[in-house]
């Protein structure tokens, strides 16, 4: 089990020594997990489980032939069964052919200790009764609104631990997260929308007052303001901080991987564009540093054994690095493995602007839109870096310092290179934003961002409204 992270560490170190003595050149990574999953939907918990995985990844090499292999295995009780794995698969590796481009695999970062543990028991003994509760609450809480409550709350712990033939010591990351989100849907008001969403790592961060407060604010905007439609056009939008993550999440992939830009499948062309790039606006600055405090989940190392620094990703507008993680595609490319962007943290740099919602809207005078999520976002030209995604939970119409109604979701077309270049403000408090899956392996991931963000010129061109013609 996870929670025996220093133990299985021993244990992947004498089955390294294990390869070692046999001349298996190779590597090996152990993955678990601890998960909890509480749905609800129509104002009923739907689903209440929980799993635990422990599974060995192993990679071997001879000359230019690789074979992978894994197998679930709790290592802390020995390592018998997994050297007989290894040993077998390593036996099948002369039916392989080459890979012509492929170089000697390099060692797992040997300096220090760079293992972390920062595990909240709660999370690993969790106890779901709290989180039912607080959504049969909700249903009890609202109901004289008349609105049916859905979400999901996910919780749970995840650790790794790579080491290799080259290296000596392995090195882990023993982490735990949570993260919800409500909706609330009005059933008798056009069924319209209102969503909260928290995370954080331990269980003393969930505050259930903070979301049923959240919630009540936009039920009463919904309740108060009149239902508006709004013409396609360009419009300055504030968008929350869920909206800003999910663009910069899409841009990390088609901006910040040395994968994408090495095969040309992302927004920036060779030829075109090169470390020293100006991409974006002088007030976007862009970073990954395991150190900084203001991040959830500083892993040290990636799953990949390079060891992680402070690695600047965008620089007040200028392209400084671009993630490098995948060996095979550096060997290829003739590229070195710099950082591993699957446990990347990334951080926007805030700026000097307004953190509160209410004292944005008095301070608004011009029309502007504002945009607290953005639905099913998809790339419709990564090559320009154009995307496409709707407004949904509320979207507001805010003009001379009032919120003037709530409008039907809308349609964005836009580009993150017209985004990024057209900020005219960030909030000075930042907040974290879930940008993990609960499918395959559990890998706490968010984006630091800050909480609002005013951009000039974003391209509305639809509305849910049914036409009345």
């Amino acid at each position: 089990m996870i929670t025996n992270i220093e133990s299985i560490k021993l244990a992947l170190e004498k089955l390294n020594g294990q390869l070692k003595e046999k001349n298996i050149e190779g590597s090996l990574t152990y993955r678990g997990e601890v998960s909890h999953l509480i749905r609800a939907g129509r104002s009923q918990v739907s689903l209440n489980v929980s799993e635990q995985n422990d599974t060995l990844f192993v990679e071997l090499f001879k000359g230019k032939k690789k074979i992978e292999g894994s197998m679930s295995i709790q290592l802390e009780n020995g390592t018998e069964a997994a050297l007989e794995f290894v040993e077998k698969l390593y036996a099948s590796i002369d039916f392989l052919p080459e890979v012509p481009h492929m170089r000697p695999m390099g060692p797992v970062a040997e300096e220090g200790n760079l293992s972390v543990h920062k595990c909240d028991d709660e999370i690993v003994n969790f106890e779901a009764s709290r989180v039912v509760s607080f959504f049969k609450d909700l249903a009890h809480k609202f109901s004289k609104y008349s609105v049916d409550v859905s979400g999901a709350f996910s919780a749970g712990a995840n650790a790794y631990c790579v080491v290799n033939t080259l290296s000596t010591h392995a090195h882990y990351f023993l982490g735990s997260d949570w993260n919800i989100e409500v909706v609330l849907q009005l059933v008798n008001d056009d069924k319209k929308e209102i969503r909260s969403h928290k995370m954080g790592e331990t269980m003393k961060e969930f505050n259930e007052k903070e979301i049923i407060d959240e919630l009540m604010m936009f039920l009463n905007i919904k309740k108060e303001t009149p239902r508006l439609n709004v013409e396609a056009g360009p419009y300055d939008v504030i968008f929350s901080s869920d909206a800003l993550a999910e663009m910069v999440n899409y841009t990390s992939w088609l901006t910040f991987s040395g994968e994408s830009f090495e095969y040309e499948a992302g927004m920036l062309k060779k030829g075109l564009h090169k470390i020293g790039s100006k991409i974006f606006g002088d007030n976007v600055t862009i970073v990954d540093n395991p150190n900084d405090p203001d991040i959830l989940y500083s892993r040290q190392v990636g799953l990949n054994g390079v060891k992680r620094d402070y690695f600047p990703l965008i620089n007040e507008g200028v392209i400084q690095n671009l993630f490098y993680s995948d060996k095979d595609t550096c060997d290829r490319f003739n590229m070195e493995v710099n950082n591993d962007m699957s446990v990347a943290q990334i951080k926007v740099m805030g700026g000097d602007g307004p953190s509160d919602l209410m004292e944005i809207v008095k301070s608004t005078k011009e029309r502007t839109l504002y945009i607290g999520y953005i639905h099913y976002m998809n790339i419709t030209n990564a090559a320009k870096g154009e995307f496409t995604g709707s407004s949904r939970f509320g979207t507001l119409l805010i003009e001379d310092g009032q919120i003037k109604g709530h409008l039907y979701n809308l349609r964005l077309n836009d580009s993150y290179f017209n985004i990024f270049n057209n900020i005219e403000w960030f909030s000075k408090e930042l907040t974290h934003v879930n940008t993990a899956t609960t499918y395959g392996h559990r890998m706490s991931s968010s984006i630091t961002c800050p909480k609002f963000t005013k951009v000039h010129n974003v391209q509305i061109t639809g509305t849910a409204k049914i036409s009345e013609e």
